[in-house]
């Protein structure tokens, strides 16, 4: 019974729009910087360079924001970021008051309009901006907006070129003197008027520390919450003037492998362990660790392994890193897609908590986050050359006892583990899992739960010590905003009455003690359903050494359970799904019964009391079959072929012999 409640909990965790695990939200954190209230969790979504680099269009920009949009923002991606070249050579290029001019070419209906596709697709803009000020400025001493400054009265060529990563010929800005601020102020405004909501900030030292004051200055005074990134390979003496002025840094030099054929590699990924370890202390809400890109959905143009890009994820995800895909959206591979909507990942990522380092070896690393309900999410790597055990123990975690363990890629429980966890990892491999001590707080209706009747709901939770009173709080969002219930209760639970139906709510309740209130969890739970659940999406079928297939998915939210059916594969497409396997509780199953040499088709439809679902996109396992069988064919037609033309020839030549003798005879 423990088992089947601990498998429904982990099963069902996820938020109703399948993006946060709802344990570890905790939104009296979101407050962000000093002058914005953004990045209460790490930000999700695209950016062009990795795969872009210098030829962004308004075309291939607008294509990206359609399949973030289509393929990505349920899971909660929200940004598409165009990340440099998007602009005339500043040199000589500027606008009337001395800013970078928007390559025309590139773009020919400017950049207002990109901004205003990508926010009606319910999306957010981000843009790219290196310190100083212009060339082409100077030369042309521009006037300042708004002032009777002019770019000559600001300039500081005293202090040199500013740090760019394409053109040279930005100058340093001196902002003691008048009309420097007015001039970030008004290039501020520029961008607003875009529809920017994020703006990455690159080549930034120690020593451009006042242009990111002048920077967040001008960001605030547009009135539009716009996300500030620091970029590159920032230094982490200054962790505080950066987590004041941004909403995260990046924490290393570009993730990219320049200067060959792919995008990255494995050295360029694994030197991020070490990062991830340093600036852990420093990432939280408000302002996260930006370990760059993600870029594993591009086959073997990343330049990584199947266990390495589910590494490079993990890790990405432990640490709380900003989620941003550098692939080329319009070439995305199945494997690349099902690592970077794995909602449980996501979640993971999304935690409002930074991975700590628990251990690391010359060939292994294990990192954690511990979690407010007081469980763990663990990440376990293979960072050797050579397969090895990993493990994990739970005294080295602070707590005694038995723990049930969830796999978070597989969506598999693994059942209760006495004393600790032990991964096999082959090379540059991990495993990512979730950890719930046998002790840990429970509570009811556990989180997660389906089906509550909401006429009457009654929360309970474990009772504490030396408290006054709880505070409990339920809500319509995970961000606790849309508030139905907030009340203080001085029992160990609460009665809520008349809720909608087919509706996820969250709940938060808070232990208050000598007016001081700690909160204990967050909490969720869907009222009895009255509709079926959406189709599972990104079905993955991998055959095994053994000839079984393992077929995995992602959770559908008001699922109760799944059913997978199956078809040979064959040319001529006689075959027809049938059920092989239903009522499923975990989004994963393994076909034992999957013949030799057989290629098979699946899919997989997820139900509820109300009923079924359509059925997902149908998966074929990854192997050669049905090339196998369509090069027999075409051999067989072939030689179908080459047999009809001798028969014909002969025949012709026979009846043409017939005729001659025939000829003869008449003459």
């Amino acid at each position: 019974m423990l088992k089947k409640i601990f498998s429904t909990m982990f099963s069902f965790s996820l938020v109703f729009s399948g993006i946060f695990t709802v344990s570890i939200l905790d939104p009296e954190e979101t407050e962000a910087s000093s002058y914005n209230n953004l990045a209460g969790r790490p930000f999700m979504g695209w950016s062009s360079w990795s795969s872009i680099r210098k030829k962004p269009t308004e075309k291939n920009i607008k294509a990206a924001a359609d399949i973030i949009a289509e393929k990505f923002r349920s899971h909660g991606y929200e940004y598409v970021n165009l990340d440099d070249y998007y602009q005339l050579d500043w040199t000589t290029n500027v606008d009337k008051y001395g800013r970078w001019v928007v390559d025309p070419k590139k773009f020919p209906n400017g950049m207002k309009a990109v901004g205003d596709y990508i926010n009606k697709k319910g999306l957010k803009f981000g843009l790219y901006v290196t310190l100083g000020i212009p060339k082409g400025a100077i030369d042309q001493n521009t006037p300042i907006e708004g002032t009777p400054y002019h770019a000559k009265d600001i300039v500081d060529f005293s202090k040199g070129q500013k740090v760019s990563f394409n053109y040279d010929n930005m100058y340093s800005i001196d902002f003691s003197k008048p009309g420097a601020q007015e001039y970030i102020d008004s290039w501020a405004r520029l961008f607003a008027s875009y529809g920017v909501d994020y703006l990455k900030i690159d080549g930034v030292r120690n020593q451009d520390i006042p242009d990111i004051e002048a920077w967040a200055k001008a960001l605030k005074k547009t009135g539009r919450p716009i996300h500030v990134e620091l970029s590159n390979n920032l230094d982490i003496k200054n962790i505080s003037t950066w987590q004041q002025l941004s909403n995260g840094w990046r924490t290393d030099h570009d993730v990219e492998a320049y200067g060959t054929p792919t995008h990255t590699n494995w050295e360029k990924v694994s030197r991020r362990f070490g990062d991830v370890a340093e600036w852990q202390p420093h990432a939280g809400a408000g302002g996260w660790n930006d370990l760059d890109s993600l870029n594993v959905a591009n086959g073997s143009k990343d330049g990584l392994t199947a266990d390495e890009k589910r590494s490079y994820v993990s890790l990405w995800a432990i640490a709380a890193s900003h989620f941003v895909i550098g692939s080329d959206l319009t070439k995305l591979d199945n494997y690349g897609l099902s690592l970077l909507t794995n909602d449980e990942i996501i979640g993971v990522n999304q935690s409002g908590v930074a991975g700590k380092r628990l251990s690391k070896t010359s060939t292994s690393q294990v990192f954690f986050q511990e979690l407010p309900d007081g469980s763990y999410n663990i990440g376990l790597f293979n960072t050797g050359l050579t397969p090895q055990n990993i493990s994990v123990k739970w005294n080295v975690l602070g707590f005694k006892g038995s723990a049930m363990v969830h796999d978070l890629w597989s969506h598999e429980d693994l059942g209760n583990k006495d004393s600790g966890f032990t991964a096999s990892l082959s090379t540059h491999a991990s495993q990512m899992i979730h950890v719930v001590p046998v002790n840990a707080l429970t509570v009811s209706p556990a989180s997660g739960e389906t089906e509550v009747n909401p006429s009457r709901v009654t929360l309970n939770w474990d009772a504490q010590s030396s408290v006054d009173s709880y505070l409990v709080q339920v809500a319509k969002d995970p961000a606790m905003t849309k508030i139905v219930f907030d009340q203080s209760v001085t029992s160990n639970s609460a009665n809520i009455r008349d809720l909608s139906l087919d509706t996820h709510y969250y709940w938060k309740v808070s232990s208050v003690a000598d007016g001081t209130e700690h909160q204990i969890g967050i909490y969720s739970f869907h009222t009895t359903k009255t509709s079926v659940p959406t189709a599972p999406d990104w079905i993955l079928a991998n055959k095994n050494k053994n000839d079984s297939v393992s077929i995995t998915w992602n959770p559908t939210a008001g699922a109760t359970s799944y059913t997978i059916y199956r078809k040979k594969v064959d040319i001529l497409g006689l075959d027809s799904y049938k059920p092989i396997a239903r009522n499923l509780i975990t989004p994963n199953y393994v076909d034992k019964t999957a013949e030799d040499g057989v290629n098979y088709s699946y899919i997989v439809s997820a139900k509820n009391d109300i009923g079924e679902s359509e059925q997902s996109n149908e998966v074929q396992a990854d192997n050669h079959q049905p090339t196998v069988q369509l090069i027999t064919l075409l051999i067989g037609f072939l030689f179908f072929v080459i047999f009809t033309t001798i028969f014909r020839i002969r025949r012709d030549k026979s009846k043409s012999n017939t005729v001659e003798v025939l000829l003869n005879k008449t003459a």
